[in-house]
Formats: C-alpha cells, structure tokens, sequence
C-alpha cells in the first residue's frame, strides 16, 4: 500500500495548489470565447455552461497539476501564467511535449483514458479553470459543437504527435522546424514562447536550441520580434521536413 506522503502526491491541489474563489461564469464565459482557440467558436450559451462546471485553481511554478499515472479526472484551461506537459521515459530522459499558454485547453487525453499519461508541471506561477471531465462528457452528451471542436484539437495534436515521432531519429534540425511549423499553426507568425522553450519541444539542450535558432536566423527562416519568436519563412521550414531535404 502506498504510503500517506507518496498518496498525497496523486493528488496535487490538496500540497500543491491553492482554491481560488469562485469567479463569475459570465466572466470565465468570455475568456473562454476571446482567449480559448479551441473553444471560441461554440455558442455563447455552451460556453457559460462550461464556465458553471469550472473552478479555478492556483498552481507555484514548479508544482504539478499531474503526474504520469494519476486518476485521469479534470481538463485545465490555463488562464495565467505557462505550463509544460511532459513524458518521461524509461531512463528518466524528460521530454516536453507541448507549452501551454493562457487561454490553451489540456488534459484532452482525460476525455479516453482512466490514467494520466503525461506529468503537466506550472513553469511559472499559474492559474487554471479546472474542468472535471465527467462535467465535459456530460455537456459532450448534450452538445455536439462541443464534441466537434474536441475532435479538432485531439486531431491536431495526433498529428503535431506522430509528425514528432516520425522525426524522433532525423537531425535536431528537422524536429526543430517540426516544432516551429506545429507552433506557428497555433500562435500564428508570432510565437510567444523562448528560444529554449522551443527548444525543449525539439529535444535540445538550451544552448544547442540557441545555436540551432540562431542558424535558422541566419537563413531568414525566423527573427526575434517583440512578442516573441517570429516565423518568416514557414514554407522553408515546411520544406526542410521533406524527406528529401
């Protein structure tokens, strides 16, 4: 049996979190439809019941939403702050899937499956919209926008997925332009992640990252902007991940 210590683990909000107070649907409902990619498109009526479901939930930097292996029973809308999902493999190598930033819907894999099958981790201080998901199947019952929308972002991040897996033994080079192609699909031309950020989504050390972008730079395929990295080549990028290149 598990001890009380390692139990307390599985369950991150009562060591690691903090409860926020309720905040008022109506307002939730609206960061939802101008802040959410993934739901902005269902009807205001949709999203005000999602946003009744929801509580918010404060997580430090450092601290785990979930661990691989937990009970799978909440999605998370990241309101403040970034979070990163994370895989661990059989010889401890940490490998970051995805970053979150505010208004990204997670935890989709909750939606199929019984166990968590990622670590998600706040890399800066962090406030979510906790979603349990027996609350999201129920609304997917009386929804199907919902449903449809879901689908979508499983479907996009299946492909981002298998794209990564197919290029996990090609150089750095080509899973970086993976990840920035992935990336500018969801942010757009300004990715508002670091060069290490974007980095770790490709496997790379920091400094390997840093060198590797600096490259891609010099080609005109990206720039520094304001905001964050800049995509100014995507087709050059899509080009790199031809097997032929």
């Amino acid at each position: 049996m598990r001890s009380v210590a390692r139990r307390n683990t599985l369950y991150p909000e009562l060591v690691a979190a903090s409860r926020e107070p309720a905040a008022e649907p109506a307002r939730l409902a609206s960061f939802l439809a101008h802040r959410a990619p993934v739901l902005r498109r269902l009807p205001s009526q949709v999203l005000l019941e999602l946003a009744r479901a929801a509580s918010p939930r404060r997580y430090s930097k450092g601290h785990f939403l979930c661990h691989a292996g937990d009970p799978a029973r909440e999605l998370w809308v990241l309101l403040e702050g970034r979070v990163s999902v994370n895989r661990c493999g059989l010889t401890g190598n940490r490998l970051c899937i995805e970053i979150m930033i505010p208004g990204d819907l997670f935890g989709l894999p909750a939606l199929a499956v019984l166990r968590c099958p990622s670590e998600i981790q706040a890399t800066q201080d962090s406030l979510v919209a906790v979603l349990p998901k027996e609350a999201v199947l129920r609304l997917v019952d009386r929804r199907p926008l919902l449903a449809r929308e879901l689908l979508l972002a499983i479907g996009q991040r299946l492909h981002y997925v298998e794209t990564t897996l197919l290029l996990s033994r090609e150089p750095l080079e080509k899973r970086a332009a993976a990840a920035l192609v992935y990336l500018a699909h969801k942010f757009g031309a300004t990715i508002p992640l670091t060069k290490t950020e974007v980095g770790e989504m490709a496997g790379a050390a920091p400094e390997t990252a840093m060198r590797l972008l600096k490259s891609f730079e010099a080609r005109g395929w990206v720039r520094r902007g304001r905001g964050g990295l800049v995509v100014t080549d995507l087709e050059a990028l899509k080009a790199r991940l031809d097997p032929a290149s």
